[in-house]
């Protein structure tokens, strides 16, 4: 089944709305996946349209990829030509022959190309992987059965291959956030063969076996807790060990994933633990509930929060912000209709696994008005509407838009952290807001030191005794290796490794 122009078209708009979303899309283990022969690429699902964009644009190789779509989309002639055209499947759900139910995806997979599924179905926003549904495995074991029956080669003289699942995890630190990270981590594919002679007698008791091996493959290349408390409790115990690390952690995944079974299984055993998991938790819910960042708290590590330290710390963030403002400012205000429709495309969602689909989308409707308006201005404006001018402008605003995403990031930072500023000094200085803020805040100083010394006491103990946090402190380890000498260093460098002092001997 060739691709068309459509496919192109969609991947090209999806490889734009993406790079200016996200900071970064980070690949991980992509050397799993094959480079030849029929896949079912089966990745989980947690955000919408955005998975399989992700997807499609950053697969290995630049092997295109099918999606599957209920039969009935179909029925328009039109709709069907323009699916047909971006490599969409038609999926006879009413039957209940598998044979018929994919015989489009097994067309598909003889000519050796690659179907993309997602096992949970439906894109949600828990603490967890889904409930896998068991079409994938369905669909690669009929398909290896219809091959083993019927081994012929194609019209082309190719031998049709059976086809291998490839489970992807697609992790989001914060997926709803405009430039955030984004991490794609492929597993080792897994072979049919296997469940083949259960599924010649069984086939509904072989598609469930092989439905749990990939849900537990899938599960060990995302972040999975039992509950959003131990979840919650893990991030904010990753925040105050890996400062200034977020989604750009490059193991992000393991080290979350390290704290979270640390916390879970200590917890049990150990009364300190199962205390420092109800303060990081308490720690972040106030953290939210007062709309700060660790960041802004940590400022304060070896000082009081103050009225002087509150004003000086805005006023030194207001002064940097304002000597940058007039070379980000034009950018800013061409861009400003894209970061209101986002802003309220997050704000009017009620369901997280949907926020970022709304702001890419709304994103996407402006730019032919934003981008257009901009390049007539220009070109009558500044250039005269002159032949040589229409260039100019064209190539003008590819700069414009260029140097706007390339540079949105540390302004995006700062303008974050300035609006944190403001919330201390409104509440520290000014004494504005009601529930006591400014006690609050202050406690929550307080609140930030005890799980400080908590974590990394936890982490101290149990690092040779834990294999979890054995993980964790060499991931701490390796960030200390790469200080070198702490007495030759300086600036920013220097701060930085100041909070990784207490892991220098070890």
């Amino acid at each position: 089944m060739p691709f068309g122009i459509g496919h192109e078209i969609v991947c090209l708009i999806s490889r734009g709305a993406l790079w200016s979303f996200f900071v970064d899309i980070k690949l991980q283990d992509e050397h799993n996946v094959p480079k030849e022969g029929p896949l079912i690429v089966a990745a989980t699902h947690h955000n919408m349209i955005v998975d399989p964009a992700i997807l499609s644009v950053t697969f290995p190789e630049q092997r295109r990829l099918h999606y599957w779509a209920k039969d009935s989309m179909f029925k328009n002639p039109n709709a069907a030509k323009f699916f047909d055209n971006c490599g969409v499947v038609p999926v006879d759900r009413k039957t209940k022959n598998n044979a018929q139910l994919y015989a489009a995806t097994y067309k598909v997979m003889r000519l050796g190309e690659s179907v993309a599924v997602f096992p949970e179905g439906t894109s949600h926003t828990l603490p967890r992987l889904g409930t896998f549904k068991d079409g994938a495995s369905f669909a690669a074991l009929e398909y290896a059965k219809l091959l083993d029956e019927d081994p012929r080669p194609n019209p082309d003289g190719s031998i049709p291959r059976k086809a291998k699942i490839v489970p992807v995890g697609i992790v989001y630190p914060e997926k709803s956030k405009y430039r955030s990270v984004a991490i794609v981590r492929y597993g080792k594919p897994i072979e049919v063969d296997p469940y083949m002679a259960t599924y010649l007698e069984d086939p509904k008791k072989a598609a469930k076996q092989l439905t749990a091996d990939l849900a537990h493959s899938i599960e060990a290349l995302t972040v999975n807790a039992p509950d959003w408390d131990s979840r919650d409790a893990a991030e904010m115990a990753r925040w105050l060990l890996f400062p200034g690390e977020n989604g750009s952690m490059r193991d992000y995944i393991d080290v979350t994933q390290g704290l979270i079974n640390a916390i879970n299984d200590l917890s049990q055993t150990d009364q300190d633990i199962a205390l420092l998991k109800q303060s990081l938790r308490s720690y972040k819910m106030e953290l939210d509930a007062l709309k700060l960042r660790d960041v802004h708290i940590a400022k304060y590590n070896e000082k009081d929060i103050t009225a002087a330290s509150t004003t000086i710390e805005l006023l030194r963030r207001t002064l940097t912000s304002i000597i940058d403002l007039p070379l980000f400012l034009p950018g800013l205000i061409g861009h400003l209709p894209f970061y209101i429709a986002g802003y309220y495309g997050g704000k009017l969602e009620m369901y997280e696994e949907v926020r970022a689909q709304n702001k890419i989308v709304y994103g996407l409707f402006l730019v032919p008005f934003i981008y257009i308006f901009a390049f007539i201005w220009a070109w009558f404006t500044l250039f005269g509407g002159t032949f040589f001018g229409f260039f100019v402008s064209l190539a003008t605003l590819g700069v414009f838009v260029w140097y706007h995403v390339t540079s949105i990031d540390e302004r995006y930072e700062s303008f974050k952290d300035l609006v944190g500023r403001w919330r201390l000094f409104d509440a520290v200085v000014l004494g504005r807001g009601m529930w006591r803020r400014k006690e609050r805040i202050l406690q929550l100083k307080k609140l930030r030191d005890v799980n400080v010394a908590g974590v990394r006491d936890m982490v101290y103990k149990y690092r040779s005794k834990n294999d979890d946090v054995h993980a964790v402190w060499s991931a701490v380890r390796t960030r200390v290796r790469q200080f070198g000498d702490p007495a030759k260093l300086h600036g920013r460098k220097k701060k930085l490794a100041k909070q990784y002092e207490w892991a220098f001997e070890g």
